[in-house]
């Protein structure tokens, strides 16, 4: 089973008569908390081995940590407000390692005026594993869902697709990139991601459906579409890449277009917005200082298509990154 497939056949029917959980398919849970706002919660565990490695920086992985549950807050157009940190530590963990990693605790909540209120630790033989609930508002029927995609709204990206992958393949020695400000600007896109949550509040007017980009482009954009009931179609050359993934793929063999729009940790926005509004999009664009990309259009179906300049079918990878 994959981690959809468990979901639905073990915590579904537990979470089914609570309408604000949205079927535990959307990128957080909504709870009334007074008559004009909603409360936001989204929960996002990091493990040693598999989202991170054990030697990355602490400091490092405690931001990522933050950012990835902002991300999800951000999708649905949330302010955040404050955390739950919970940690399952093995014995290898010192001092040292616990200042650095609440250190970048400490930087990010400054950054993003945000406080952590409680949680919880625990002993392990097994990783590190670093659990984080955030919880977050927005104005009571204004959260940016999935599964409200519309028949013919365009579909936009924000930044560049495939940089943090591209950065997991060199690290494990499946690309080769020789200068270290390449490298830098890769390294750093995996590991300190950035919340798109100004954009996410901008987008509540604006887009019918959102979510973030943590699974691969194809595989999140996919998601928005079964939620929604419609298919997609995707002008391949539209998907935004920057300069020096656009190089590597030109010069490595084994790097394909189709790795990069699966890659994962991108933690950009994909969302999908009526064509009325492309002007104020790209005003948006524009003022935030940020590249907003239209790459295709929700059609009728229950397929995603990613097609090149004269309509022929790229190669599609949907899955994504896999937990299990």
């Amino acid at each position: 089973m994959n981690e959809f497939e468990i979901i639905k056949t073990y915590f579904y029917p537990l979470a089914k008569k609570f309408p604000g959980a949205l079927s535990l398919l959307d990128d957080a849970a909504l709870l009334d908390i007074d008559p004009d706002h909603q409360m936001v919660i989204t929960n996002d565990i990091l493990t040693a081995g598999v989202h991170f490695f054990e030697n990355d920086p602490a400091d490092l992985v405690a931001r990522k940590s933050i950012r990835v549950n902002l991300s999800d807050l951000a999708a649905m157009g949330a302010e955040p407000l404050v955390y739950l940190l919970a940690l399952s530590l093995p014995n290898t963990v010192d001092d040292a390692w616990l200042e650095l990693f609440s250190n970048g605790l400490k930087r990010d909540q400054i950054n993003y005026g945000i406080s952590l209120i409680g949680g919880d630790t625990s002993s392990t033989p097994g990783p590190t594993s670093i659990s984080i609930t955030m919880l977050g508002r927005i104005r009571v029927n204004k959260a940016l869902k999935k599964s409200n995609a519309k028949l013919g709204d365009d579909i936009w990206v924000s930044g560049n697709i495939g940089d943090a992958g591209v950065a997991l393949k060199i690290i494990k020695g499946e690309v080769n990139v020789i200068d270290d400000k390449s490298k830098n600007y890769l390294f750093k896109r995996l590991h300190l991601p950035e919340p798109r949550l100004e954009l996410g509040n901008n987008l509540i007017e604006i887009a019918n459906s959102a979510t973030d980009i943590s699974d691969g482009l194809a595989n999140d954009l996919n998601n928005i579409c079964q939620a929604s009931g419609f298919g997609a179609v995707v002008q391949g050359d539209s998907i935004p890449i920057s300069e020096l993934v656009s190089t590597l793929i030109k010069q490595t063999k084994h790097l394909k277009m189709s790795h990069i729009i699966s890659g994962g940790d991108d933690y950009e926005l994909v969302f999908t917005a009526p064509p009325e509004y492309t002007k104020n999009i790209n005003t948006l664009s524009k003022k935030m200082g940020l590249k907003i990309s239209k790459i295709g259009s929700i059609v009728e179906g229950k397929t995603i298509r990613i097609i090149d300049k004269i309509g022929h079918d790229l190669p599609l990878e949907t899955e994504g990154y896999q937990h299990f």
